[in-house]
């Protein structure tokens, strides 16, 4: 399973719960994690050698974390990042406090340990899915900085916010990685390894078989030069005979693909290296004497107080680092977990606190006990917690692997829940399940829609996006797909069917874009992407559409006070709000300047206190969308709500059963937060 680079445009908004009657710029907001720890695919390792219990991890899509008491909690920080798929961290070892971050949105610069940050410049950056290792290094002088549609750059120490310098002749490649070894630069690029002398790049091949071309790691220590090719592993320099030489691993089973290195700053013998992330099972080996023997790692150990994770073990190395002033501790990256072992790699224990590195897609509150939270969640699937967040459980018994989506639960009878997983395979299967058991065990439910049918449209995937039950019927429930339409069952899942008669635009995206009438039957609204509102009065046997113009659509909120106020999140700044039941719409405008990729995504009512509105953005680029907004007006001006956490992209507003002065908040890679509101003093 793996995790997207792009902002995840899925989720599912419920109603928040206030009972502030406040204007807005007296509402004053705290956040606080609310987990879960752990799980995400971690990037990057970089540690401070002035201070090493000071740790901080890259994320693929949540920043930037820092550990100050050796990994056992983290915190997030990285106020002014922009770019949340990091590729690479380094320190200045000559002045610690300053970090350099590489990101999909360009160079970061931090002179205060990460909490500030500054782009340097927006030109480099590195967006491949596979990153490399030690892409930032920093020399006497000099940072280098290896990209992978640019070469390699050149920026001077004594001014950091400079313009970096293109080191000409590896445009064309991807840097997988850069070293210094007897006073020359060296570079793993995907058509071999190069070192710099003087300004020429020379390709070093001598040694290598024909068809080694694609160098994904490489490493200097005391006297040694290491280098990882793709297929065939592990390669060390010899400096008398100037060329390569093989080290290949020689225990079974022979990984696939090779991708990560390892070598111990004084002790040139002490080599790691592991699989590639594409390739399965994830393997990570030793050699204490510079490759003639190996050794297989086995030994990780998950946290017994941590989230279960969809996997236990080893889950695709990303980067490795010793911790400086030890001989023995190691931390380590991959697509799940942070890892650190004490005694040279023999044995790994997970690190979780803090790391909330999940997409969230949904979050729903238990109906008649507010401390049970359902989490919809990217890769994991569904997790519960019976404690508000403290601590959490996987329930994915029955169901297949893949993205939850969303959760509905029977207002009626609670231990039925209907689960939806954003997942259409190649036989055109919607994972649709249900649970009579509080998630216990599921039962599959699901249906095929045919998949030639697709519409060719940028932003149609044909995945499926939202789950609603009707309330007035058990045995009813509907199924919202972009691309796809409406689905509908009127017998719990037996037997299915398409319902968009008059549906023009079946691109249905975005929390509650599906929308059951909570008090008139046969009643729903579905927003749309490029077709505005739509709504139905026979249960969805037909649909009328509701505005006018390509509009693009995407949450949609009832008033739990008054079910004629209806409010939708539309693309730019804007959103919808109508207060006849759908039949006229009236447009508002957030105090930000519109942008095409960025979009109203999720909205909400306050059930006791009816003015006050939330509406989160999202971006469908991977830059930092405007955040959260409040209304106190009923939506008729908001104000931006100050956020000291980096900003991404909002997912879900759910609420606090119980607790009226405060939400959680879904985020597209930080996991969840609380929300708690309060006045001003």
């Amino acid at each position: 399973m793996t995790r997207r680079l792009i902002p995840l445009i899925s989720a599912i908004l419920f109603p928040v719960l206030f009972t502030i009657a406040a204007s807005a710029e007296s509402i004053r907001l705290s956040w606080h994690p609310a987990g879960y720890g752990g799980g995400g695919r971690f990037t990057a390792v970089a540690i401070d050698p002035s201070s090493p219990k000071t740790v901080y991890v890259g994320s693929d899509v949540a920043g930037i974390y820092r550990s100050r008491d050796g990994g056992n909690h983290f915190e997030l920080i990285g106020k002014g990042l922009e770019g949340f798929t990091v590729a690479d961290i380094a320190i200045n070892p000559a002045a610690p406090h300053q970090l350099v971050a590489l990101t999909d949105d360009g160079l970061y610069f931090s002179i205060h340990q990460g909490d500030g940050w500054v782009r340097i410049t927006g030109e480099i950056r590195y967006p491949s899915r596979f990153f490399g290792s030690r892409l930032l290094l920093f020399t006497r002088n000099s940072l280098w900085i290896g990209t992978d549609t640019n070469g390699v750059f050149k920026l001077p120490l004594n001014n950091l916010k400079a313009s970096p310098q293109p080191v000409p002749g590896l445009e064309r490649f991807k840097v997988n990685g850069l070293t210094v070894y007897e006073g020359f630069l060296y570079a793993a690029t995907s058509r071999g390894v190069y070192r710099l002398e003087g300004q020429t790049w020379n390709l070093q091949h001598k040694g290598l078989l024909r068809g080694s071309g694609e160098i994904m790691d490489i490493a200097s220590s005391r006297n040694s030069l290491y280098m990882v090719e793709k297929q065939r592993g592990l390669f060390r320099w010899n400096a008398t005979t100037l060329a390569w030489e093989s080290r290949p691993v020689s225990l079974r089973p022979h990984p696939k693909g090779y991708k990560s290195l390892l070598v111990h700053p004084d002790n040139p013998n002490l080599v790691f290296i592991a699989s590639h992330p594409e390739n399965w099972p994830h393997l990570l080996y030793k050699t204490r004497d510079g490759g003639s023997t190996w050794e297989s790692i086995l030994s990780f150990q998950v946290d017994p107080e941590a989230p279960p994770n969809w996997t236990s073990t080893l889950s695709g190395v990303e980067e490795m680092a010793f911790v400086p002033g030890t001989s023995q501790s190691i931390f380590m990256t991959d697509w799940w977990n942070l890892w650190q072992t004490a005694d040279d790699g023999d044995h790994w224990y997970q690190k979780h606190h803090g790391l909330q590195n999940t997409c969230i897609n949904d979050l729903k509150i238990h109906p008649r006990n507010p401390k049970t939270l359902y989490l919809c969640a990217a890769d994991n699937g569904l997790m519960i917690s019976e404690d508000s967040g403290k601590h959490w459980k996987r329930s994915m018994n029955g169901v297949v692997d893949g993205h939850a989506q969303e959760i509905e639960i029977s207002p009626k009878d609670p231990s039925r829940m209907v689960l939806l997983i954003n997942l259409r395979d190649k036989q055109g299967k919607i994972h649709v399940y249900e649970s009579r058991n509080s998630g216990a065990n599921w039962k599959d439910i699901g249906f095929s829609v045919p998949v030639e049918t697709l519409a060719k449209r940028g932003y149609v995937d044909g995945l499926p996006t939202n789950l609603e039950l009707d309330p007035f019927s058990e045995e009813t429930i509907y199924v919202g797909i972009n691309g796809y339409g409406v689905y509908k069952t009127t017998n719990a899942g037996k037997t299915w069917s398409p319902m968009n008669q008059g549906l023009n635009a079946p691109f249905i995206k975005g929390p509650g874009a599906l929308r059951v009438h909570p008090r008139l039957p046969g009643i729903l609204f579905a927003a749309t992407m490029a077709g505005g509102i739509y709504k139905s009065t026979d249960g969805a046997s037909s649909w009328r559409r509701m505005t006018t113009g390509e509009r693009f659509a995407f949450g949609m909120a009832v008033d739990p006070s008054n079910p004629s106020r209806i409010l939708a999140g539309c693309g730019g700044n804007t959103l919808l709000i109508s207060n006849d039941g759908g039949e006229n719409w009236q447009e508002s405008r957030l105090p930000v300047t519109a942008a095409q990729e960025m979009a109203v995504y999720s909205v909400a009512f306050s059930p006791r206190s009816p003015g006050l509105i939330l509406a989160g953005t999202t971006r469908s680029d991977v830059r930092a969308t405007e955040g959260l907004f409040i209304s106190t007006d009923g939506a008729k001006t908001f104000r931006k709500v100050p956020m000291d956490l980096p900003k991404v992209n909002m997912m879900v507003i759910t609420p606090t059963s119980g607790e009226p002065d405060a939400a959680y908040i879904g985020f597209n890679g930080t996991g969840i937060f609380r929300i708690d509101l309060g006045e001003k003093p």
